[in-house]
């Protein structure tokens, strides 16, 4: 069971979302804490479609909670850094306003969703496949795999796409400005744990989780997501064309920062979410 704990009290008086990671400790079997999921997700939704030139699309969308917070709505287009007249898709973000805490338990929603000519993505030429913090990626099995990263306007969000043989992997880390209090205090506090998302099509693993950097717009919330059985074509020629010819599989483990630091990252988390306010992408 998730229980809420403010760090100061001990006390557990709500349900909550990604900014009161604080809260979120499990108990396990040898009866010591252990920290479950950062973000709460609700309503993914993955679709493809083939586009009339035969390039691959991508529709991605998940609900992530915010508590306290709501978000401000943006549309975004992900272009090429070298040349910004080519667009390779788009990052949205929604709010999901909590009017009836019954019905709503963790409180307001972000809705995010990322629209993606994955065909041309992953041709094009991009920046370092990094976070935005400049920690590495918290994905592991990409070494016969084409990933690229794309900046998204100048924001400091980035969308990420990886390809090879049996291994298709998109992702997504979008810093908040209100966030940089947080990552001031805690830089390098990143924190993902792999879940398991059930879609129509099938499951898939998700890794949604929060970085922290010391300047503006490097601290924020992230996911990555395991599509590899989502999309057949992912490895064979046709997607992107040539990829790598050496099977790889994915690894998404927990990415867990150290005790001191993670207490301190939960105490600032929760402070933050007391105050409440907007999150803004800018």
């Amino acid at each position: 069971m998730i229980k809420i704990i403010n760090p100061k009290t001990g006390s557990a008086p709500i349900l909550g979302g990604f900014l009161v990671l604080s809260a979120l400790n499990s108990v396990g079997c040898n009866n010591k804490t252990q920290p479950v999921n950062p973000i709460h997700v609700e309503n993914p939704s993955v679709t493809t479609s083939l586009a009339p030139n035969q390039d691959e699309w991508i529709d991605f969308s998940i609900t992530l909670s915010t508590q306290n917070f709501t978000v401000t709505a943006v549309s975004l287009p992900i272009l090429n850094p070298q040349n910004p007249s080519i667009q390779y898709g788009s990052l949205s973000i929604q709010p999901v306003l909590c009017t009836n805490p019954s019905t709503c338990p963790y409180g307001n929603s972000a809705q995010i969703g990322v629209n993606l000519d994955v065909t041309s993505f992953i041709a094009a030429k991009g920046v370092a496949p990094i976070l935005p913090n400049g920690a590495p990626l918290p994905v592991g099995g990409l070494q016969n795999s084409t990933v690229v990263a794309l900046p998204v306007s100048n924001t400091g969000a980035e969308v990420y796409f990886a390809l090879g043989k049996g291994v298709a992997m998109l992702g997504a880390a979008i810093p908040f400005t209100q966030m940089s209090v947080v990552g001031q205090v805690v830089p390098g506090a990143d924190l993902f744990i792999p879940i398991t998302i059930k879609t129509s099509k099938g499951n898939f693993t998700l890794l949604p989780g929060i970085f922290t950097g010391q300047a503006v717009n490097t601290t924020g919330v992230g996911f990555f997501a395991d599509l590899s059985g989502l999309l057949p074509q992912s490895g064979n020629r046709g997607m992107a064309g040539e990829v790598a010819n050496v099977e790889n599989h994915l690894v998404l483990s927990p990415t867990i920062p150290s005790s001191k630091k993670r207490t301190r990252l939960y105490q600032e988390l929760w402070n933050l979410n007391e105050k409440g306010g907007r999150l803004d992408l800018q």
